[in-house]
């Protein structure tokens, strides 16, 4: 069996042996990946990984015969053609509408949006009731529909508050921001538009039933476009500040004493049935 080795030369290979006849490809090259050294490898696997960007042209390699660290593409013994003959790939994102979630700093939390929603509708509940004691109104048939009768009236203060300060008392708390396209607050028209949008759409008008199965819809297609329907109708901004810990803890609060304030009109009341 006649074992040997070829020299190095310039143009020269000095990895490549001869063993009964055959080459055998040697792992004698290193190659640095940052300032790490990788290796042994051999000059095939080295050519493979060029080939498919695992390394770069720029990337310095070192074999024995080498003087020092030199970038493989002055090396002319590693084919650097397969580089220009690869087809370029380009890779682009579809999504089917502009999402929030584009924007710095945007990203659509349902639950935030749900929760400043219900703090708006409490605080118009509670302010509603205590309107009704103070006058002694009598609701008559209406009592059996009152809570969608007073999800429909907070649509025109709920404009009125977004078009003058900007906010309502839920988005305050949670920092919600409404915005139109170009970051102002939107007219009264706009924001009575977008909030019979979200009493039809998002609240099912208060139907038992149907508003939970709206609300449900809605927050899945925010989850999966990153906007409302109504919101990307009118290519309105909704935006999110950093809650906190205090704010956090000041809204489960306020529905705990909601929620013990209604028990409490509950029992007074039916204490004052004969």
């Amino acid at each position: 069996m006649v074992l040997w080795v070829t020299k190095f030369t310039k143009r020269g290979r000095s990895d490549l042996v001869r063993v009964g006849g055959q080459r055998v490809d040697k792992a004698v090259w290193y190659y640095k990946s940052g300032e790490e050294k990788v290796g042994p490898v051999s000059h095939g696997e080295l050519q493979g990984m060029l080939d498919q960007g695992a390394i770069e042209p720029a990337t310095k390699v070192w074999t024995e015969s080498l003087g020092g660290w030199q970038p493989i593409s002055e090396l002319e013994h590693f084919d650097m053609a397969t580089l220009d003959e690869a087809p370029a790939v380009t890779v682009e994102k579809k999504v089917a509408y502009a999402r929030e979630t584009d924007e710095v700093g945007v990203r659509p939390r349902p639950w935030v949006r749900f929760w400043a929603r219900m703090i708006d509708y409490s605080l118009f509940f509670l302010v509603l009731a205590l309107l009704i004691g103070i006058f002694n109104v009598g609701l008559g048939a209406l009592s059996s529909i009152s809570g969608m009768v007073a999800i429909f009236l907070w649509t025109f203060v709920e404009a009125f508050l977004l078009c003058t300060v900007g906010v309502t008392p839920g988005k305050w708390m949670l920092k919600v921001t409404v915005r139109d396209e170009n970051q102002q607050k939107l007219s009264f028209s706009e924001a009575l538009n977008r909030s019979f949008s979200v009493w039809w759409l998002g609240m099912g008008a208060g139907l038992p039933i149907i508003s939970l199965v709206t609300m449900i819809v809605a927050a899945v297609k925010l989850n999966n476009t990153g906007k409302t329907s109504w919101d990307r109708r009118r290519d309105m901004r909704v935006s999110h500040g950093d809650i906190g810990v205090v704010r956090t803890i000041v809204v489960i609060l306020y529905f705990l004493c909601y929620a013990w304030v209604v028990s409490w009109g509950q029992m007074q009341m039916m204490n004052m049935q004969p």
